[in-house]
């Protein structure tokens, strides 16, 4: 993240022009810049609270064309049992979040599992807590998929909404509740519910320390296992295709080494799939 005066002269500026209402100037306040690839997003901490809107939120300005789309998903969603941050403001393109304080979980598991060969290697209060948080991200998952089902095609396949390039970054666990919450939906599509299995268990081997760090990511491999266990355990009727889960899997990691540019050439199915469980 970044902080300097000429980016909140900057946004003050882009914000000003489109939505006025949603700063009080009155008000002085700190802005930092989150890494995007493909959107503004900005965290603003006012020093006071303000009449209108909380002390600190997350304002994201959409370069795409998904601010409408993620804005209804949300909408959605936040009358189910899912932990969402609120809606505070929305006019395309700009949608203004609530801020969730809390871990990434990108940065809180691979802290965690940094330098160890298994999960048994762990101290026994980062042991529990990585697990709780990994159980927390499956049945945030779950919950999703089984309060959106679209379609289920006979004990062939369920289609669901699915959030889309689900990544552990888009989950944080709170520090005020323990909650694991989503974010980002503009993505979301309707599809086979197994899409955003692939991209979790994608995520998990492919952040470092993973699968392009360490020769045999056992760590990465025990919370994988853990999460689709967790996962099933919540959406039990569920049908697994394993030959679709492999797939997307393997498509997502080669998606991953021809993004990032590494020297890691194509990865193989055998290679991986051997040490996932498939007894879900």
């Amino acid at each position: 993240m970044m902080e300097d005066l000429k980016l909140k002269a900057r946004v003050l500026r882009e914000l000003s022009n489109i939505v006025p209402e949603i700063l009080d100037t009155e008000i002085d306040f700190t802005i930092t810049q989150f890494k995007s690839k493909k959107n503004l997003v900005y965290e603003v901490n006012f020093l006071e609270k303000p009449k209108n809107s909380p002390k600190s939120m997350v304002i994201k300005h959409f370069k795409t064309s998904n601010a409408e789309k993620e804005y209804k998903v949300l909408k959605k969603l936040q009358s189910q049992d899912l932990w969402l941050p609120k809606i505070i403001f929305f006019k395309d393109p700009i949608l203004a979040l609530e801020k969730i304080d809390g871990d990434n979980l990108t940065n809180y598991i691979n802290f965690s599992v940094n330098e160890i060969n298994s999960l048994n290697d762990l101290d026994a209060y980062t042991h529990d807590r990585l697990i709780f948080a990994i159980k927390k991200l499956a049945d945030w998952i779950a919950r999703l998929h089984k309060q959106n089902i679209l379609e289920w095609k006979a004990l062939k396949e369920v289609i669901v909404l699915n959030k889309g390039d689900t990544r552990l970054r888009d989950f944080v666990i709170s520090s005020l509740n323990d909650e694991v919450y989503g974010f980002d939906f503009e993505d979301s599509y309707e599809g086979n519910y197994l899409d955003d299995l692939a991209w979790i268990c994608c995520a998990l081997l492919d952040t470092n320390p993973g699968i392009f760090e360490m020769t045999e990511p056992k760590p990465k491999i025990e919370l994988l296992n853990i999460f689709l266990r967790e996962y099933y355990r919540f959406n039990i009727n569920f049908p697994f295709n394993f030959d679709y889960f492999a797939e997307k899997l393997i498509e997502n990691l080669n998606e991953v080494i021809e993004r990032r540019r590494l020297d890691f050439g194509s990865i193989s199915k055998a290679a991986i799939l051997s040490k996932i469980a498939k007894d879900f």
